[in-house]
């Protein structure tokens, strides 16, 4: 099965463009706040271009969902059609979700502020759905290492993602105390302090490994490098 594209590709130049500069705002200053005007002039443009590309405000906000969703549906995806055992995609899921969240602040700082503001609707929607299919494609690799008779049976996958998501919302939440607890410098928001998310990574398989496997060994985790990492 060959490997899905990107729906960015879809998009030309300016859209990504616009695309980018709303997000930023709507991660500022959420989406009930923000304006189309706000966005226009964040991004260099007229009102008119964003009405022409996306027709409105929620549209545009719409778009941002709908493109990060498939994008890290398509990645995840393309994880499961690899030639690996089930312990090396479950170490590579892990590596692609801290890197695309990683890679994506201002995406995953807008998902945090409107899930809890939205209990129905299109985003509601997008949101639901982005969970239910992260949660279904962490069963596939558990159900694999299942299979192979290296994961433990009777796996609460509910829990399992929650623990995941969990401890990554939490760090990022609590990002400056985390630096401040590390001795290390909090390089702020667009760019997070590497050695926070290395510990982070290696952390996370640890505590998978330990609950997953039916013997779980004592050495360190393979990290793939954050190709997000400038």
């Amino acid at each position: 099965m060959h490997p899905r594209k990107n729906p960015e590709m879809e998009l030309n130049e300016k859209q990504r463009h616009i695309l980018l500069k709303a997000l930023e705002i709507f991660a500022e200053k959420g989406s009930d706040a923000a304006s189309v005007r706000d966005i226009a002039q964040h991004a260099g443009v007229n009102v008119a271009m964003i009405s022409y590309y996306f027709g409105s405000k929620e549209k545009l906000l719409e778009t941002i969902f709908k493109q990060r969703a498939e994008n890290l549906k398509i990645k995840i995806e393309n994880i499961l059609h690899l030639k690996l055992n089930a312990l090396e995609k479950l170490d590579l899921l892990i590596d692609t979700y801290l890197n695309l969240i990683v890679g994506n602040r201002y995406f995953h700082q807008l998902m945090m502020r409107e899930q809890v503001m939205f209990k129905e609707g299109v985003l509601y929607s997008y949101i639901r759905d982005m969970k239910l299919t992260n949660r279904a494609l962490i069963r596939k690799v558990v159900d694999e290492g299942q299979k192979e008779t290296i994961f433990r049976p009777n796996i609460d996958i509910t829990m399992l993602s929650v623990t995941l998501f969990g401890i990554i919302n939490q760090v990022f939440s609590h990002y400056p105390f985390i630096c401040e607890e590390y001795d290390l410098p909090s390089t702020g928001n667009d760019t997070l302090n590497p050695k926070v998310i290395e510990k982070l990574r290696t952390h996370l398989k640890a505590v998978f490994h330990t609950f997953l496997l039916v013997h779980p060994t004592t050495s360190t985790p393979t990290n793939v490098p954050n190709e997000n990492k400038k």
